[in-house]
């Protein structure tokens, strides 16, 4: 582990300890090592490592648990950041948002896309049109089809935003099923084998023509 040298110890140690995470090593859910083990690990004091730890608890990124202690709530700030402000959204703000990353990204998908890609968004696809025991495994897989189309873009900023997104996303969905809002039809079925065709052709064109007509909310 990288032991900080320069000044602003705290900050360098708040975005290490999101490295951490980030990388797997304390995943969400996961209770970190105590402040006095994370100092001495880090070469630092207790007070910058407990300074370090509190921007993270503020942040949303870490959660400390009184006679328990601290553990990983998101994988990082812009994490944490990005459902604070969707959660504050309207659903027609949601929806449009999603709409406008779901086109760019299957015109990226369809001019970067690779046979790897190709392989995935068709496993994918299939997934989604099998029949699902519940309401909670259709979501899921509809979910899942738009991810693979989103890693296909090859755009690592965009994939990052709709991924948050889509973790907020399902839950929104799901809602809208239980309330029988949203339904899959055979024209909905139609729509995604048809995205799905069109960024397996390479063209964009028909590709962002087809997400635009997808049904979002």
């Amino acid at each position: 582990m990288k032991k900080p040298t320069r000044i602003s110890l705290a900050k360098q140690i708040t975005t290490e300890i999101e490295s951490q995470i980030e990388s797997g090593r304390w995943p969400v859910g996961s209770k970190i090592p105590p402040e006095s083990h994370l100092a001495e690990q880090f070469g630092v004091s207790r007070n910058t490592m407990r300074e370090a730890l509190q921007s993270l608890t503020q942040s949303g990124v870490l959660a400390s648990k009184p006679g328990d202690g601290t553990y990983v709530m998101t994988a990082g700030k812009f994490e944490a950041n990005m459902y604070t402000r969707l959660e504050k959204a309207e659903t027609k703000e949601i929806a449009e948002a999603r709409l406008f990353l779901e086109k760019d990204l299957a015109i990226l998908a369809a001019k970067n896309r690779n046979e790897t890609d190709i392989e995935k968004i068709a496993l994918a696809l299939k997934k989604r049109n099998e029949k699902k025991a519940t309401l909670e495994e259709e979501a899921k897989s509809d979910i899942e089809f738009h991810v693979e189309i989103a890693k296909a873009a090859h755009n690592s900023v965009m994939y990052e935003l709709y991924r948050y997104m889509s973790n907020y996303i399902y839950e929104l969905i799901l809602e809208k099923m239980y309330q029988d809002l949203e339904k899959d039809s055979p024209d909905s079925e139609k729509l995604h084998q048809d995205l799905f065709l069109a960024i397996k052709k390479q063209d964009p064109i028909e590709a962002e023509k087809v997400a635009s007509c997808i049904n979002h909310f």
